[in-house]
């Protein structure tokens, strides 16, 4: 009686390592996509948060605050808080009013100077509105 005893030969092993390889790599850039959404994620929520919050201590205070965007350092900071930074791939735009420069002011009566930021990475993009009237702030991820 023959010893009949089947194995795996070589190269069916190496195709099923390469098939293995390839399903890794695209799991590996699934996730490294999804880090990269969830971080700018972050950074909307971050700039929402710091906009309100100076609207609030503008009411408090009785006096005017401002959130200042620095689009050079890729950065924010809203009164008593520390600076914020955005990954130098994700593109800000902000637009206020032209006396307010870089700066998103509120005032104590909860209004603001109004404007909008708008944040793009590709395909992904967010745009953050300020109410001049009443210094509300929505966000809201574009198509």
């Amino acid at each position: 009686m023959p010893n009949l005893q089947r194995g795996f030969t070589l190269l069916e092993m190496l195709v099923v390592i390469v098939l293995i390889s390839i399903a890794a790599g695209l799991v590996g850039f699934g996730l490294q996509q999804g880090l990269r959404a969830a971080k700018e994620r972050q950074v909307v929520g971050q700039m929402v948060e710091a906009l309100r919050s100076t609207r609030a201590r503008a009411i408090v205070s009785g006096t005017a605050q401002h959130t200042v965007f620095d689009l050079r350092r890729l950065s924010f900071a809203a009164p008593g808080r520390p600076t914020k930074y955005w990954p130098a791939d994700l593109q800000v735009t902000l637009h206020t009013a032209e006396q307010a420069g870089s700066t998103v002011e509120f005032y104590p009566d909860g209004s603001s100077t109004g404007g909008n930021l708008l944040l793009a990475n590709g395909t992904r993009r967010w745009r953050i509105d300020v109410g001049w009237l009443t210094g509300s702030v929505e966000s809201r991820a574009l198509p």
